[in-house]
């Protein structure tokens, strides 16, 4: 079957399909292709409410998009690099099966507002995931500040023993930035939270009135974005947005990574963690490696450079649609995927029992209070 946008010439060079494609196919199949589905029912509803499609092509647009659901769920609904995307994958399927009611859903949208709104969707869900790890974060550092307000601990500056202060005051930095962390996060969901679908190509459908508030409302946007052209241009934007927001989590827990490389020192040893979450020596069996903070620590430099690398493929491109966009998806999706990771296996961190009081309070004790 013809690709999407195909007309009645040959084929791509096997080279250039293969270049042009990338990965598209295969973060579409692995992790994208459900909220494309979504938008796709919701646009098909849309389109029956304004008698494009008939209330018996929608139930079977509904089924058809429920059966390739279930299929991606075993493992089943696969898209190959010859289908580039799950956009094609779908229409494949639905065409095949059904017949021309699986083009028929096309109508009114393009492959553009068709996969901005398929990681809008994919964008919303991660920051709402990664906000609530970081309320969470913040949530268990602070039940366990009544025990720990009055644990004295050494302060420190440039790494070095600098005053007293208590274990209390030190998680508590960190409870607040994590909370802190969701009020950026709650900042870029409202930016976000706009429907592109029905904006087609950048420049919206003439002569089809397209419901795009009833669109926004059945996948559950708060809002429309207006200005077609807006919605092409936010592209790559928005997910550069996404994670600005989410490196202030990141980046916070790559210092509270470091913080926690240092504490669980032999020379210090304020904090131990049980066996099942540090690594060992294969020569020497004394060791005990707390490999899971200095992966956090790289990690939060990582991310930085995943949210860099899409910052500056957009960096200069016109308002239009460039098919540079399309190597924004790989980056945004690791970044995602690390982010979640990241907090969540620090909140599993925080449900077990840390620390060595006497080591702490012995440091504290030989650490002077002086000010100058």
């Amino acid at each position: 079957m013809a690709k999407l946008w195909q007309g009645s010439g040959g084929g791509l060079h096997p080279l250039v399909e293969a270049y042009t494609v990338g990965e598209d196919y295969r973060l579409d199949g692995e992790v994208l292709l459900p909220y494309d589905l979504k938008a796709s029912a919701a646009h098909a509803s849309m389109l029956q409410s304004i008698g494009v499609l008939t209330a018996e092509e929608l139930q079977t647009l509904k089924t058809a998009l429920k059966e390739i659901e279930e299929l991606w769920k075993k493992g089943e609904f696969k898209v190959t690099p010859s289908q580039e995307d799950g956009h094609t994958a779908i229409e494949q399927y639905i065409t095949e099966k059904y017949g021309d009611v699986g083009k028929k859903i096309h109508t009114g949208r393009s492959r553009n507002d068709q996969s901005m709104t398929m990681i809008r969707l994919y964008s919303l869900e991660q920051l709402r995931e990664v906000k609530a790890l970081a309320l969470d974060l913040a949530s268990a550092a602070e039940a366990r500040l009544p025990k720990l307000n009055d644990v004295a601990m050494p302060g420190y500056t440039h790494m070095q023993r600098a005053m007293p202060t208590s274990v209390g005051t030190w998680l508590g930095s960190f409870a607040q930035g994590w909370k802190d962390a969701a009020k950026v996060l709650d900042g870029a969901i409202s930016v976000l939270d706009q429907n592109p679908l029905g904006s087609a190509a950048g420049f919206g459908i003439n002569g089809l009135a397209l419901d795009r508030e009833e669109t926004a409302k059945l996948m559950g946007f708060g809002a429309v974005q207006s200005n077609p052209m807006y919605c092409g241009l936010s592209r790559g934007m928005f997910e550069n947005v996404a994670l600005q927001a989410m490196s202030f989590p990141m980046v916070l827990s790559s210092r509270f990574a470091t913080d926690m490389m240092m504490f669980t020192q032999q020379e210090t040893l304020f904090v131990a963690l049980p066996d099942n979450f540090v690594t060992g020596s294969s020569i020497m069996p004394q060791k005990k490696n707390y490999d899971l903070f200095e992966i956090m620590r790289a990690n939060g430099k990582v991310f930085g450079s995943l949210q860099m690398q899409i910052q500056e493929t957009i960096v200069g491109l016109g308002s239009g649609y460039h098919r540079d966009l399309q190597c924004t998806k790989k980056a945004f999706i690791e970044a995602c995927q690390l982010a979640t990771s990241t907090l969540g296996l620090l909140k599993e961190v925080f449900q077990i029992s840390l620390g060595c009081p006497g080591h702490i309070t012995k440091y504290s004790d030989e650490t002077p209070m002086i000010i100058a």
